[in-house]
């Protein structure tokens, strides 16, 4: 949802076309053809912006990671626990020896992490009869770098669109490289891995049984042994190219050559959705008195490569970027093609996560905080089982259309939908190291189930389809963004199951909030039924020297209504429902002039979706007051972070005094002292959209007129958008149509709060402007 789409527009006819990749849905290769047919193989990534996705929209890709997640820091001891996602096919996991493992170690200093500099690489060679394969540095990977099996691509013919195997899971394993992944003898296997340099890996406190184990192997099968496979040397160029690596390596990480205080751990088979397998690896480290760096490696999945993460000192400000919206509504495709047709490595598309690159470079970051719309799923109805069934056109229409059963057919076609689109999505080359090397941590919101989700007629939420839609997403929303299930939400730390919120610390004097505002949303409701209760305990419990609490909410709280909200309310109940005007409407057809979705007008949603609908002030007031009471009983700040409306804007709740409800629209904004001692003093940051376009320019001309006048709110609160974006007396600087996201650093001098928005100043180009507001703590005055 966001404010890009938050008016009736002319409908967008979705077309299919033939697509050539056999297995891929029509219209699912559209953009790739007009790229180009078959990009090289060695460059290629799949295409982040495909109408649909298939298992073949994957390049034949068979390992995709490895991302990083934040899964806890404690300020008291230090502990920073981290996991790390890796998944691959069936295949490739069983062409390993043993159980993948990750290893990491330390090294001092704040140097920022160069993406990808003096990591070692990996690369399999197949030739004829002859195979072998070199683990140190023969040649770099895919820009993402993940395996590619390039012989079988050629063979097979996969290339840039993929041909699925058998299985239909994208992957052949009767490729030439894949016959020889899973067929070749096991001892022999061993015994040739054995005769081959390998990338320097961590020392362990022993053995181990599986290590005996495989030590011991080839004297459990000595018929094998009787048959060793042919070997063949590798080209001395080789060999001496991987002995400077060898040496290089050693030099630029000592503790990965042994020599202090490497550690390493098993990976936890996390799930599995047919040939393809989710590792989840663990690791932690204790923050100290100085920064320092954390090296990983994830073997022998990804082997030789090495990531780097930047770890604070224990009482240094915490860095992030937070961003939102990281994707494309049709509509929005449709109405700026020309930014969004380039090669995804060179798109301006992307030309925001770049600036999110060299800040990263010039200052590393700790955390990448994502907002809601992570990716837009909105094509799962575009598949050729559930084409057309979200344009119901009335009331008895969506009836009909709820009433259809949800096959496993159908099942099966949602699922491959979010996971190829998973898979794709988080490997662009553009933020790929990022995600691998800055941890994240991330809420959904509508578009990472579909466009509204929760904010249609419960005839449509509670639908047998719309029901199989949201199970499909959130598996795959879990596993992707917060590498568990629904089974081990618990363990994993969240709460107010089967919804998913968190209290995270960041940094020594911050907490950040997380509220899930989707898996129980419906027209009537935002948050779980049991949000309030549960996160007062939570805060409650925070200890005195947390100073700010951050909540992340999808939309904002803080935001212009717009005078036509109830009134295209009132609209959508005379065209789509039963009333006399309905039927006239229809009869007379002015009712088709009126573009709708699931039987309501469409974009409807979006006016239901915000926190200013009337549905939901109720909620909305009753959240505040559980906010400033404990606010007040805590001495901590609250600071409301939300993204979703496609444009940078800054709000705040303050208190009134003893100006009267009905002078509050005359009432001048307070002084920054005087908000230093205001417990009610709740600033609202909104940073979106990262990727997609702002709202067009009548619209946020509007929004920007309704919010000239502060509102009152609760008994003694006011509610008011501030001029950050230009002349103080302009309307039109409350809110930037800009694309943007926003840099913030937690527990910086004197425990103060800074926010910058980094906005492009062109569509697409590398230039930005910055705004910046600081939040102080809340002080006795």
């Amino acid at each position: 949802m966001g404010c890009a789409a938050s008016m009736p527009t002319v409908t967008q006819t979705r077309t299919s076309q033939a697509s050539g990749a056999p297995g891929a849905l029509p219209g699912a290769t559209t953009r790739r053809n007009a790229d180009t047919a078959e990009p090289p193989r060695d460059s290629a990534a799949p295409n982040p912006f495909l109408e649909y996705y298939t298992l073949a929209s994957l390049c034949g890709r068979e390992v995709f990671g490895p991302f990083l997640k934040l899964r806890s820091y404690n300020p008291d001891t230090g502990g920073l626990e981290l996991s790390v996602l890796v998944l691959c096919t069936e295949a490739v996991q069983n062409a390993c020896q043993g159980r993948p493992r990750i290893s990491w170690w330390e090294s001092s200093g704040d140097t920022p992490p160069q993406c990808g500099a003096g990591a070692p690489t990996a690369s399999s060679c197949v030739g004829g009869d002859e195979a072998w394969a070199a683990v140190e540095g023969v040649g770099g990977l895919e820009s993402d770098a993940v395996r590619s099996t390039d012989a079988g691509a050629r063979e097979s013919g996969c290339g840039g669109g993929g041909r699925g195997g058998e299985s239909g899971d994208g992957c052949d394993r009767h490729s030439r490289d894949g016959r020889w992944l899973q067929q070749r003898p096991q001892q022999g296997a061993q015994q040739w891995e054995q005769q081959q340099p390998q990338a320097p890996q961590q020392p362990e406190p022993g053995p181990g049984p599986q290590r005996a184990n495989q030590q011991q192997q080839p004297q459990q099968q000595p018929q094998q042994q009787q048959h060793p496979p042919k070997q063949h040397s590798k080209p001395k160029w080789l060999q001496r190219k991987q002995q400077t690596q060898r040496q290089e390596q050693q030099q630029q990480y000592p503790e990965q050559a042994g020599t202090a205080g490497g550690r390493s751990a098993e990976g936890e088979l996390l799930f599995c959705w047919r040939h393809w397998r989710f590792w989840r690896f663990r690791l932690d480290t204790t923050c100290g008195q100085a920064p320092k760096q954390l090296h990983y490696q994830v073997g022998p999945l990804l082997p030789g490569r090495t990531h780097t993460v930047a770890v604070p000192a224990l009482e240094e400000p915490w860095r992030l970027a937070f961003y939102s919206c990281n994707g494309l509504d049709i509509s929005a495709e449709h109405r700026h093609r020309h930014l969004y047709h380039a090669r995804p490595a060179e798109a301006r598309a992307f030309a925001l996560w770049r600036d999110v690159a060299r800040r990263h470079a010039q200052q590393p970051l700790h955390l990448l905080l994502g907002g809601g719309d992570q990716l837009y799923n909105d094509g799962v109805f575009e598949g050729p089982l559930l084409k057309g069934w979200d344009q119901a056109q009335d009331t008895r229409d969506a009836a009909a259309k709820a009433a259809i059963p949800f096959t496993d057919a159908m099942a099966a076609e949602v699922e491959e939908f979010y996971f190829s689109h998973y898979a794709a999505h988080w490997s662009q080359p553009v933020y790929a190291e990022l995600f691998a090397s800055v941890p994240s941590f991330s809420m959904w919101d509508d578009h990472d189930i579909v466009d509204g989700w929760g904010s249609y007629h419960d005839l449509i939420n509670e639908s047998a389809i719309m029901t199989g839609v949201f199970t499909a997403s959130r598996t795959f929303y879990l596993l992707f963004q917060h590498h568990t299930t629904l089974e081990r939400l618990r363990a994993d730390g969240y709460w107010c199951e089967p919804a998913g919120c968190a209290l995270l610390r960041l940094g020594s004097s911050a907490a950040l909030l997380a509220a899930d505002t989707r898996t129980c949303r419906t027209q009537q409701r935002v948050l779980p039924p049991d949000f309030l209760a549960a996160a007062s305990e939570r805060l409650a419990a925070l200890p005195g020297e947390v100073r700010h609490v951050v909540v992340l909410l999808g939309g904002p709280l803080v935001y212009p209504r717009l005078p036509v909200q109830d009134a295209l309310q009132k609209l959508d109940e005379l065209f789509t429902g039963n009333t006399l005007v309905s039927v006239i409407m229809q009869k007379t057809g002015l009712a088709s002039q009126v573009t709708r979705r699931f039987g309501m007008i469409e974009f409807l949603d979006d006016v239901i979706d915000q926190w200013s609908a009337h549905q939901h002030t109720a909620e909305r007031d009753a959240l505040l007051e559980t906010l400033l009471a404990l606010a007040v009983e805590k001495r901590f700040r609250v600071t409301l972070l939300s993204g979703d409306v496609h444009c940078a804007g800054y709000g705040m709740l303050h208190g009134r005094g003893d100006v009267p409800a009905g002078g509050v629209a005359l009432m001048a904004p307070p002084r920054q002292d005087a908000l230093a001692t205001d417990p009610r003093f709740i600033p609202q940051i909104i940073s979106s959209a990262i990727v997609n376009v702002p709202p067009p320019a009548p619209l946020l001309k509007l929004l920007c007129l309704a919010g000239r006048k502060a509102q009152p709110v609760l008994q003694d609160c006011v509610m008011r958008m501030l001029p950050l974006f230009g002349p103080a007396n302009d309307a039109d600087s409350l809110l930037h149509g800009r694309r943007n996201w926003c840099e913030a650093t937690l527990g910086g001098p004197g425990d103060h709060l800074a926010f910058a928005w980094r906005c492009e100043k062109e569509l697409g180009s590398e230039e930005v402007e910055v705004f910046s507001v600081t939040v102080p703590p809340l002080s006795d005055g």
